[in-house]
């Protein structure tokens, strides 16, 4: 039996948009600068290689996340599954967020990701603590997201190997 990193849960992180003058691998992250009210999709798809269990998303903020207009207090921020926002995680970059802040979620509607699907993160409508969206706000500011994931081991497709009888 060989060793399976996904059968001990060996829990990575994944980043996007995380520059590299904070350890990344891009030169730049995700961009605020908008005043539209619905969803802003900053990453579209990432597969990960076979079925995982997502246990916490977030983001890392890299330029300091406000706007100017209408006062707001926080943006929605959501990882995705194939594009569909019935399966997410949510939480809130918070407006005034400076550099090196943090926020994350660790609650999913579904936490399975299947083989051959994918994950996105979309931010929506800037909005009051209250609830109501300020659409005229403009943020601005950059952050990268970070996924928290295992590899999840599917025993129907491990392999048994049997010994063949000999007569």
């Amino acid at each position: 039996m060989s060793y399976d990193k996904g059968k001990y849960g060996v829990i990575r992180r994944k980043w996007f948009g995380l520059t590299k003058k904070h350890g990344g691998d891009v030169a730049a992250g995700y961009t605020f600068g908008t005043t539209d009210a619905t969803r802003i999709d900053h990453l579209d798809r990432w597969y990960p290689r076979g079925p995982i269990r997502m246990l916490k998303a977030g983001h890392y903020v890299l330029a300091t996340v406000g706007g100017g207009g209408t006062a707001f207090d926080q943006v929605p921020a959501r990882v995705l599954v194939n594009g569909s926002v019935e399966t997410t995680a949510d939480w809130n970059i918070s407006d005034a967020a400076a550099p090196y802040a943090k926020g994350s979620a660790v609650s999913f509607t579904n936490d399975i990701v299947d083989a051959g699907s994918y994950i996105g993160f979309s931010t929506g409508t800037p909005e009051s603590t209250n609830g109501t969206a300020a659409n005229t706000a403009t943020v601005t500011g950059t952050v990268a997201f970070f996924l928290d994931y295992v590899d999840e081991f599917d025993p129907a497709e491990s392999k048994h190997y049997v010994t063949p009888k000999t007569s």
